[in-house]
């Protein structure tokens, strides 16, 4: 039995509109969400801002804990990268994403 051209499957057929609604707000939510290398900087910078407010406000004890927390989140978005079958550079760019990609949101 050969199909119709509304019932054919994969990337040939033409969507619904429910699925066009729906890709259309992954694409907005995927640009919503986008990181880009300067906006990680960006919250780099932000975070040794913070963390050196932290050091002279509240003591170097605080400022480490806060270094720390930053250090580990940072670690364990490098071990679920590596894990994820990223190595090397990509694995350490995901993660850098991960934890300071946020400074592109400001």
């Amino acid at each position: 039995m050969e199909r119709g051209a509304e019932e054919r499957d994969g990337a040939e057929r033409e969507l619904n509109a429910y699925e066009r609604v729906l890709a259309e707000d992954r694409r907005v939510m995927r640009e919503l969400l986008r990181v880009s290398t300067g906006g990680a900087h960006a919250g780099l910078a932000m975070t040794i801002l913070i963390v050196t407010l932290v050091a002279s406000v509240g003591g170097v004890r605080w400022a480490l804990i806060a270094g720390a927390a930053v250090a580990s989140w940072f670690t364990a978005a490098l071990w679920t990268a590596a894990r994820g079958g990223l190595g090397g550079r990509a694995a350490a760019r995901r993660a850098y994403f991960l934890t300071f990609g946020w400074g592109s949101w400001l």
